[in-house]
């Protein structure tokens, strides 16, 4: 095995990652602006699909770290580092587009969790302004019962 191999696969994962990184910062765009619930669905599928690409991808980079005799894992690319002046140069293009969407990735995350959070807090101030509702629903989009609506909004 060669390191001719081991850099085409990392240049694989690399454009993998730009392209996942890329999507990243869709997401992000969206979710700071108006979004409709179907862009996003469809960007999240999207977004899934470079994730999966990206295991399958670096499930093959370690196999050929290994064939070449080299660790697994991040130290076993920054060993291959040392194998070319490409190679180094390509896997800490990689690291740094990694790092770039790992960051985003949480941003993302916070921005989505807060959304979410900010849905149950309303509808248990609705739940709470109406108690004698009716048709009252929980988080998981279940009817409750009157009564049942006045000890809040069971969380998903």
């Amino acid at each position: 095995m060669s390191s001719i191999v081991l850099y085409n696969l990392i240049q694989t994962e690399y454009e993998l990652m730009q392209h996942f990184l890329f999507s990243l910062e869709k997401e992000n765009e969206l979710l700071l602006s108006s979004y409709s619930n179907d862009d996003l669905y469809d960007l999240t599928e999207l977004k899934n699909q470079y994730a999966d690409q990206l295991s399958q991808t670096s499930v093959q980079r370690e196999n050929t770290l290994a064939e070449l005799g080299l660790p697994a894992g991040r130290d076993g690319l920054l060993a291959a580092k040392s194998l070319s002046d490409d190679l180094n140069e390509l896997i800490q293009d990689l690291f740094d587009t990694a790092e770039k969407a790992q960051k985003l990735n949480n941003e993302n995350g916070l921005l989505i969790q807060t959304y979410l959070d900010y849905s149950v807090q309303a509808l248990e101030a609705l739940s709470q302004a109406n108690p004698k509702a009716a048709d009252i629903y929980d988080a998981k989009g279940q009817k409750q019962s009157a009564t049942s609506s006045k000890r809040g909004i069971v969380r998903a």
